[in-house]
């Protein structure tokens, strides 16, 4: 985003871009805390499920923040903020 506004030159920002940069930032970071608590969710689930099963038990804790991530850049979001 800072490459897209430094090409268009600081004489040719407005005050409508200012605004669109910040709603994008607040997007990008509640949709990536949204699904990393969503697959959060699901991980503790899916853990309490496995609890019977001691070899399956890591799965979810190594497998659902990935999940997390690859999810959250699928949509455009931040993966990092989502793993999180």
């Amino acid at each position: 985003m800072f490459n897209e506004f430094s090409d268009i030159g600081a004489d040719n920002i407005i005050a409508t871009d200012v605004v669109l940069g910040i709603v994008s930032f607040f997007v990008v970071v509640i949709g990536s805390v949204g699904i990393g608590t969503l697959m959060g969710l699901a991980g503790s689930f899916s853990a309490r499920l496995t609890h019977h099963m001691r070899v399956m038990e890591p799965m979810p804790v190594v497998v659902v923040p990935y999940l997390a991530f690859l999810v959250a850049e699928m949509f455009q979001l931040s993966g990092i903020l989502s793993y999180v």
